[in-house]
């Protein structure tokens, strides 16, 4: 990536893989509380494994994990204990079940005529090269459909996680592992109609805006191995 050189810069068209999903399956249903709560906890477990990786305070990490959680719910008015116990029971669960690694870069794949695909799942556990897809509840079609957008992206397969709730509250943990499609049922027209216009590096086939990013970071860590 740092290597690379972003000489001509064009127009594409890109689609979430997310939005791919709605289209062939039907999203399961949840009222604003549960959308949020699900949000917060796919973007806090994710900087809970970030700091785990570190090595830093680690036995004080399911602790801020909850901290985290439930300031968040505070600041997004839907605070309460049991959502707190929720997001706990769900984090040991994936913890316990081995679901870990870092918040993955987005990564792009040509579907047909400028028409990009973005993927990007919530998980990439660089030790065992995994890349994991989980969701707050049981597995169904949507999350295979998601999961099997994702791994026609990267190529490669996707372990998905389902939670299974309990009597006891406590999560059962489903996996399933999704491996990459040849094609995906999707016509170009279709995905035209909920695309989005990007600048593309023509060469790289990445946004220009992460190009950028990854430049502005390399030059940085070359200025720092070049100062006495």
């Amino acid at each position: 990536m740092s290597e690379g050189r972003c000489d001509e810069v064009i127009e594409v068209l890109v689609v979430k893989a997310s939005d791919i999903a709605k289209l062939l399956s039907k999203p399961p249903e949840g009222d604003e509380v549960s959308l949020k709560f699900g949000k917060i906890f796919e973007e806090e477990y994710a900087l809970a494994n970030h700091i785990y990786s570190l090595a830093w305070n680690v036995g004080k990490i399911p602790r801020l994990f909850i901290r985290k959680v439930a300031a968040r719910l505070r600041s997004e008015g839907i605070y309460s204990r049991e959502l707190v116990l929720k997001a706990y029971r769900a984090y040991s669960a994936l913890l316990k079940a081995g679901v870990v690694g870092e918040k993955p870069s987005t990564h792009f794949k040509e579907f047909k005529d400028f028409i990009f695909i973005a993927a990007q799942p919530d998980l990439y556990d660089m030790f065992t090269d995994t890349y994991y897809e989980f969701k707050l509840y049981p597995i169904n079609d949507y999350a295979r459909v998601q999961a099997r957008v994702f791994a026609w992206v990267l190529g490669k397969p996707i372990v998905l996680i389902g939670l299974k709730e309990g009597l006891d509250k406590y999560f059962e943990v489903e996996r399933e592992v999704i491996t990459p499609p040849n094609t995906l049922d999707v016509s170009p027209e279709e995905l035209r109609r909920i695309a989005h216009t990007e600048e593309f590096c023509k060469d790289l086939k990445i946004p220009v805006h992460m190009f950028m990013k990854y430049r502005i970071r390399y030059s940085y860590e070359v200025d720092e191995e070049l100062t006495p």
